[in-house]
């Protein structure tokens, strides 16, 4: 009888994820706040300026098709879409019976996107002026939107999802998050350490999640480990 208990204790120890310290995430945290600073500062502004006048799409100068491209990108971190994507991932977590990494699916990207729409009013950038913006923004540009909420939800959506190579789901995620960034400063509606910023604010929003999710989840498993007082007698 022992023996068939603790082969349940370590079938269910097995499915406990390993959690996943927050200090990473913090400091994450604390960089972006620093890289704000900076940028409120105009620290390394005109090495910026520079960089995007350098690599900034223009209308009739650069290939409508690669406008058109980097267009599409950003069309795909649009709210919309990105909302799509979160519900699509969350859905697939709940049908895995993984309803506390749904929830946190479910919160942790729209919580990115307010916090940075908060970062934005507090350090009051404003958008570059150095070429004509090939997207329509109505708002401020520390950090950015587009890169903090896709990598917010994709990242996330890799780290909670992914139970075989994970390494190569994160780095696709992270992949598909720097092409939605980049965009933004090809369609010159973003400062580079705008991007950089956005992607540091919705990685460590990622990384709080799965630090969430793996806490709750082992609390779940916790409560459904087997105990041998609750066994029957075997009648050996």
């Amino acid at each position: 009888m022992n023996e068939v208990v603790a082969a349940d204790i370590a079938g269910v120890e097995s499915r406990t994820p390993a959690r996943t310290p927050v200090w990473p995430a913090l400091l994450l945290l604390a960089l972006v706040l620093i890289l704000g600073l900076l940028a409120t500062f105009d620290v390394g502004q005109l090495t910026e300026r520079s960089f995007v006048k350098a690599v900034a799409f223009r209308e009739n100068v650069t290939s409508d098709a690669l406008i058109l491209i980097a267009q599409w990108v950003t069309w795909v971190g649009d709210a919309a879409q990105r909302t799509l994507a979160m519900a699509v991932f969350a859905g697939w977590l709940f049908w895995r019976k993984r309803r506390y990494a749904a929830l946190v699916m479910l919160i942790a990207p729209p919580l990115a996107g307010a916090s940075s729409s908060i970062l934005k009013e507090i350090f009051g950038r404003a958008r570059p002026d150095v070429v004509p913006h090939l997207d329509m923004v109505s708002n401020l540009s520390f950090p950015s939107g587009h890169a903090t909420n896709a990598m917010a939800t994709y990242l996330l959506a890799a780290l909670l999802i992914a139970q075989i190579r994970r390494s190569l789901w994160v780095a696709l995620a992270i992949g598909v998050a720097a092409t939605i960034g980049a965009s933004r400063i090809l369609l010159g509606v973003h400062w580079p350490s705008d991007v950089i910023g956005g992607w540091l604010w919705g990685a460590a929003i990622a990384l709080i999640g799965l630090t969430v999710a793996q806490r709750m989840e082992v609390g779940q498993n916790a409560k459904r480990k087997p105990s041998l007082m609750s066994r029957p007698p075997s009648g050996a």
